[in-house]
């Protein structure tokens, strides 16, 4: 059976590399694009089974760009998927009238990009491979500071070994330290529980698993240098 393929289309490369380590546990073959002439000019070559296209790009901007290819009677039924800046109702309404089939916000959501993702392509993969981590870790809840460990790490997220009273999609402000890394510090969202009596994964110590939200540059280079240098070859 034909690999399913996943053209992503962003002028910028931050993002491209964002949007890549999302798709890498999944089995799809994933092609990119800089621009809208390029992600044309690709699509007509190798008709990607699903596109994710930024909105403001220089030179041809990506509703245009979505314009096109649903007009081309030979691309128009790729399903394209738009990301929109939070907060910009006028892009998400030009990506509407382009005929997008999703739209997405951006910074990216993990979560968000892949179940939209497996709306079109069910080989799109909701986890990432975790590493073993026993760091110390720091985070606050509100006004209150509470102590952990980070038991495992993605590239999108932390387990939280603690006993503290979270709840799911409180949001929090963590810390901590990888081997060699300096201090890590980025928001993240309670996505799953696992305290009480009723664990879902009792051969865990208890706490809580969170996803990074917006974390920066820097601190997600140190998170991926950190995974690729352990996972084993």
């Amino acid at each position: 059976m034909k690999t399913p393929t996943i053209l992503l289309v962003d002028d910028e490369r931050f993002f491209l590399s964002v949007q890549r380590d999302f798709l890498k546990g999944s089995q799809v073959a994933v092609l990119t694009a800089t621009g809208g002439e390029e992600a044309l000019r690709i699509a007509r070559e190798h008709r990607p089974d699903l596109i994710y296209l930024d909105c403001r790009m220089p030179e041809m901007d990506g509703a245009a760009c979505c314009a096109l290819l649903k007009g081309d009677k030979d691309l128009r039924t790729i399903p394209v998927v738009m990301s929109v800046q939070e907060g910009k109702e006028r892009d998400r309404e030009q990506c509407l009238t382009a005929g997008c089939d999703g739209i997405i916000a951006k910074p990216f959501d993990r979560r968000e990009f892949l179940e939209t993702g497996r709306r079109f392509i069910p080989e799109v993969e909701r986890r990432h491979p975790r590493i073993r981590c026993g760091s110390l870790a720091v985070f606050r809840r509100g006004s209150a500071s509470h102590h952990g460990s980070i038991e495992d790490i993605s590239f999108c997220g932390v387990y939280v070994v603690s006993r503290c009273d979270v709840g799911m999609e409180d949001r929090i402000r963590l810390g901590f330290f990888l081997p060699g890394s300096d201090l890590i510090e980025t928001d993240a969202r309670v996505a799953w529980i696992n305290q009480g009596h009723r664990r879902i994964k009792p051969a865990l110590p208890e706490g809580f698993g969170v996803e990074f939200i917006g974390i920066a540059a820097d601190a997600a280079d140190q998170v991926k240098r950190f995974i690729a240098e352990s996972t084993p070859r």
